[in-house]
């Protein structure tokens, strides 16, 4: 059985690799791993990118080669154990933070909402979110070089074009570099 990090993850809603949170839900027993925050957390279109990249980014390297994966089915298994040793703390742990974890939980939740609210574009797609932010930036950017085109571009060509402007500018120049040489 290939290990899913996504199973044993306390934060994910699991108590070990093969009893899920929603079976304790289920039965009447919901402890303090079954947070809304996370779930909902987990439902946004970005960290569902981001772990689907993760996921296939270890499979990928799990299924690279026969010693790698020999070695990652080791680790899975004593992870597995692991979990499955500790998973009797983890429930008096989990039940003694219980209402602790609710507080947190419902803070998550209305720091949540507000984002959501304030900023809509966390439900979009990464892509999505990618190709606004780039075309706001670049609109802003757009914008300040026809603002300062409009202020100085007609000027700079004046002066430039001016040939007693600029030659006496050299001669100002040249003075004060003279000056400066003597001190």
């Amino acid at each position: 059985m290939p290990f899913v990090p996504q199973q044993s993850s306390v934060m994910c809603g699991t108590h070990g690799p093969t009893r899920a949170a929603s079976a304790n839900v289920a039965n009447g027993n919901a402890g303090a791993y079954e947070m809304v925050c996370v779930r909902r957390l987990s439902g946004l279109p970005v960290f569902v990118s981001v772990s689907s990249t993760f996921r296939n980014g270890y499979t990928a390297v799990r299924d690279s080669h026969e010693s790698v994966a020999s070695i990652f089915g080791h680790v899975e298994d004593g992870m597995r154990a692991g979990l499955s040793f500790v998973s009797p703390i983890n429930d008096k742990i989990a039940s003694a933070l219980k209402e602790p974890l609710k507080a947190v939980d419902n803070v998550v939740c209305v720091g949540l909402d507000f984002v959501e609210e304030k900023v809509p574009s966390v439900k979009l797609p990464p892509h999505q979110i990618y190709t606004n932010v780039k075309d706001s930036i670049r609109n802003i950017f757009t914008s300040a070089l026809d603002i300062l085109t409009l202020l100085f571009g007609g000027q700079k060509d004046q002066i430039k074009d001016a040939p007693v402007a600029s030659e006496t500018a050299k001669e100002e120049v040249r003075k004060a570099a003279s000056g400066m040489a003597k001190m």
